[in-house]
């Protein structure tokens, strides 16, 4: 799951009702909606970074 900062909170507290408390997602900063394409693409390289490790698992 990806989601951005503001929601990180309710993100953690959704995955915690569901039974997953350590449920790994990617944090992206707020907002992405008004981004440029030079803004967008740097935030998509840091979520691709956060998302590998995840995907990859230990």
């Amino acid at each position: 799951m990806i989601c951005t900062t503001p929601f990180e909170v309710t993100a953690k507290n959704i995955a915690r009702v569901l039974g997953l408390p350590d449920y790994p997602f990617v944090k992206v900063q707020h907002p992405i909606g008004s981004c440029t394409l030079p803004e967008l693409k740097t935030r998509a390289e840091k979520a691709y970074e956060q998302a590998l490790p995840i995907l990859l698992g230990p």
